[in-house]
């Protein structure tokens, strides 16, 4: 068993990581019922002894290492799987990530024995000596931000002014590699845009066995390029600035923002910690009279929710509906709201970068490359329709909603 420190500069915790090796017939799981419902629900992973907290990423790298997924457990319980799959791999061992902190020991991911490993320090110094800034570890992955070998040139879409930036996502883990994501940083409120999807992201290769690391990401630390990347993502960027966002768009970014308020990752508590990004949208929801109109609903009364109304324009008082979720898919991507793809962007880019923990964060930047990544519902459509009103009344009666234009949207 090996154990690397996390130093003190990213630390808040206390955390630290160990590494064992062990064979997969000598998990063992625990569990417990819950007393609401009955259910049996997992309670702790024994390895050596020792009951441990499994993590989602435990179990989607065990799934990958073996082949299987958790309907197997709907037939057969844990040991029972655990015990063929050993008696199938009789050599087989796995290498295990434990983190060990002040508040909790947890299982993080496994991995081949024979694959390289990123040792925590050794990426930590490398980030160091290549200036890595917004740097933060979550879930046993280190996350830094870097400039690229250009110096990291400055580019203007519409009235905002971009810093071309690189993301490099190291596991520490074990499982999978080093991926790198291409960034802008928007100067005016400091926000990061990353690209989090496939198309803006490059793999960095390891080697095999015991292989050193650390020549393959000083490469990638000195000389990240891809200047064809940063000019596609500049592309998706400038149209989304010409695109009226979708009733689809706005409520998948939505949706995402309510689980993230609901799990307590975005500091949702009060309007006084506002960035100014969002200040604007959460007074434009009282001049709108929303706070009149929803006062019941406590949920959206909250100040980052309520900002993103006041952006988009509450669906539901557009197009005369009970609930968005009575129109179709196909319609949700036909019906615009009261902004453009580019604001839902910033939008997503501020609260994560100024009002999330790293796990919200995450899941907000992936929404943003995912949806930069692809085309957009409405694409280009502010060409041809520059004010709302006359987009937002065409596109209501091709699509046959017949409820009222609230008269508060210009």
């Amino acid at each position: 068993m090996t154990t690397a420190v996390l130093p003190d500069v990213v630390a808040n915790d206390n955390i630290s990581f160990e590494y064992a090796y062990v064979p997969v017939g000598d998990l063992k799981v625990e569990t417990t019922v819950d007393k609401m419902n009955g259910k049996t629900k997992i309670s702790g992973l024994n390895i050596n002894g020792e009951t441990l907290r499994p993590t989602e990423r435990f179990w989607t790298s065990l799934y990958a290492r073996y082949g299987f997924n958790s309907s197997f457990f709907k037939y057969f319980d844990h040991a029972e799987v655990f015990e063929r799959i050993a008696e199938k791999e009789k050599n087989d061992r796995m290498r295990i990530c434990i983190e060990r902190g002040d508040s909790s020991n947890k299982v993080l991911a496994v991995s081949n024995p024979n694959r390289p490993l990123v040792n925590f320090n050794e990426i930590y110094e490398l980030v160091a000596k290549y200036a890595g800034v917004s740097v933060n570890y979550h879930n046993g992955v280190l996350e830094s931000t870097h400039t690229p070998r250009n110096g990291g040139n400055m580019i203007s879409l519409g009235s905002d002014d971009f810093k071309q930036k690189f993301v490099l996502s190291c596991p520490i883990d074990g499982y999978g590699e080093p991926n790198v994501y291409l960034s802008l940083l928007r100067l005016v409120c400091q926000n990061g845009l990353v690209g989090y999807g496939k198309t803006f992201r490059s793999s960095v290769g390891l080697g095999k066995g015991a292989d050193d690391v650390r020549p393959s990401l000083v490469r990638v630390l000195d000389g990240f390029g891809n200047e064809e990347g940063f000019a596609a993502m500049r592309q998706r960027i400038e149209a989304s600035q010409k695109s009226w966002a979708s009733v689809g768009e706005s409520q998948s970014l939505y949706k995402m923002l309510l689980k993230c308020v609901a799990n307590n990752t975005i500091d949702n508590d009060s309007q006084n910690k506002l960035s100014p990004g969002l200040r604007k949208w959460y007074d434009k929801s009282n001049s709108l009279g929303f706070a009149d109109v929803r006062t019941a609903d406590e949920t959206w009364a909250m100040p980052i929710t309520r900002s993103f109304e006041g952006m988009t324009g509450s669906p539901t008082l557009l197009y005369g509906l009970a609930n968005t979720d009575s129109l179709s898919a196909k319609r949700q991507r036909t019906l615009p709201v009261n902004c453009t793809v580019y604001d839902l962007v910033n939008f997503a880019t501020e609260v994560a970068t100024h009002h999330s923990d790293p796990s919200a964060a995450r899941k907000l930047q992936g929404w943003v490359g995912e949806t930069i990544s692809n085309e957009y519902d409405m694409e280009n459509t502010r060409d041809k329709f520059t004010e709302f009103k006359d987009f937002h009344l065409g596109s209501k009666v091709s699509a046959g909603v017949t409820g009222s234009v609230f008269s508060g949207y210009n």
